[in-house]
């Protein structure tokens, strides 16, 4: 089963959210959400509860990705966090083997990383008219 890739919006913060099965296929899908959300200025929620399956390249993506946002960043811009679920076992655990929490900030809920990268940055002028909730 192929995956899809949702883009759910928050004040400042993209958050994409992977379900079903990713790896090569979809892997650019994921890179591209990333890519846009910082170009835009914007920190990225990469929401990994929804994923049954992901490989190496969706990793690679996720790494590449905090590494522009720091980069463009300087540590007020736009940031990167992971959503990993204990729900989600196979991703869970491929995380905690890779020890990608030593690169990347995890968190267990979609709120927790959400609101880390929004104290992180503030508020976006362009999202000032927007509920703070996440919609989709």
């Amino acid at each position: 089963m192929i995956g899809t890739l949702e883009i759910e919006h928050a004040p400042g913060v993209e958050v994409l959210v992977p379900r079903g099965e990713h790896d090569l296929s979809t892997q650019s899908l994921i890179q591209q959400g990333i890519d846009d959300a910082i170009r835009a200025g914007k920190s990225v929620v990469v929401d990994l509860s929804q994923a049954d399956f992901i490989d190496s390249t969706v990793l690679a993506a996720i790494l590449h990705g905090q590494r522009r946002a720091a980069s463009e960043g300087a540590g007020r811009g736009p940031g990167l966090a992971v959503v990993a679920s204990p729900a989600a076992t196979f991703v869970a655990r491929m995380l905690s083997l890779v020890h990608l929490e030593d690169h990347v900030a995890v968190h267990r809920s979609r709120d927790s990383a959400v609101l880390s990268l929004q104290r992180r940055t503030g508020p976006s002028p362009d999202d000032s008219h927007r509920p703070s909730g996440i919609t989709a």
